[in-house]
């Protein structure tokens, strides 16, 4: 026996049926994430997998004290769920940017902000008055954290704790591949240790004080800096202190991120036989550096070919 439904009644059904299973029910839109730096993006999709879709506006060739701000970013941030930064004072650009997308749901203390830096055990907390004398000093110490590997189990927690925030139903996936990337990076971090053991002591100059953390954990000795503050480009009479100390100590190598300027290394090699070594700190930084494995991997291997 067949019921007759009435046109009007059948459009009233169907309308119905759509608000109660919407077209694409179970196929949710990624979670839209938004990092200042590509190393947070890269845990970011190791944690997020296919629940999150990551851009970053910093790249891996840029300083990342100075990232020239563009409409795009803006367009970017209005458009994200969540934004994720390195912290203390590393990003100085980033703020103004957030204000200008005018998504509440980014701004700090709002459930898609995310703070990186939360509980990692910081180095380079600078002790009595900070000020300009002293160069880019961060009063709340040096941010480069993410140059230890062990680092990404707080900056993981982090992202995941902001992730559940915002898409709540897919806690317990964001929860679940963050231990296949823990557990990857252990693995990972046992071979680097043993890979870096003819590191341990070597006595390097580095451009910037990008290495602390770095240095911390495969047992650099960084003897001091080709800035003599940092930020502050040093003088004929500094650069000729360098000169000296590298003649008179055994200094191996000096490093630098890729996007300073060479001049002051290479004059420095020219007059000493040093080594000048140009390594990414970030994913990104140079062919191959895909991801946060990537970038351990290329370090570590560019600095041991370095001694030979």
């Amino acid at each position: 026996m067949f019921f007759k439904i009435s046109k009007p009644r059948l459009l009233l059904i169907l309308l119905l049926v759509f608000l109660v299973f919407p077209l694409g029910a179970g196929a949710a839109r990624p979670v839209k994430v938004v990092t200042s730096l590509e190393d947070l993006a890269a845990i970011t999709r190791e944690v997020g997998g296919e629940k999150v879709e990551v851009f970053s506006i910093g790249k891996g060739t840029q300083d990342p004290h100075f990232v020239p701000p563009k409409p795009s970013f803006i367009l970017k941030l209005k458009d994200a769920d969540m934004v994720v930064q390195v912290g203390m004072g590393l990003e100085p650009w980033l703020p103004p940017l957030i204000e200008n997308s005018r998504n509440l749901k980014l701004f700090r203390g709002a459930p898609g902000f995310v703070d990186a830096s939360a509980g990692v055990p910081v180095l380079g907390i600078p002790y009595g008055k900070v000020d300009r004398s002293l160069g880019d000093v961060h009063g709340q110490g040096n941010p480069h954290y993410w140059l230890d590997p062990v680092n990404a189990r707080y900056i993981s927690a982090n992202i995941v704790a902001g992730l559940k925030r915002v898409d709540p139903a897919d806690a317990d996936y964001f929860d679940q591949r963050r231990q296949v990337f823990l557990k990857a990076l252990a693995g990972r971090l046992t071979g680097w240790m043993k890979a870096a053991k003819p590191l341990n002591g070597l006595s390097v100059i580095t451009y910037h004080q990008s290495w602390p953390y770095f240095e911390k954990r495969f047992g650099l000795n960084v003897i001091c800096n080709v800035e003599p503050k940092p930020g502050i480009q040093p003088s004929p009479k500094y650069i000729a202190s360098l000169i000296a100390r590298v003649k008179a100590e055994n200094i191996r190598m000096i490093i630098m991120e890729p996007y300073f300027n060479r001049q002051v290394p290479d004059m420095i090699a020219k007059a000493t036989g040093i080594k000048v070594v140009v390594l990414p700190p970030s994913v990104g930084g140079a062919p191959g550096v895909a991801d946060y494995f990537d970038l351990f991997d290329y370090q570590l291997n560019t600095l041991l070919k370095a001694l030979d």
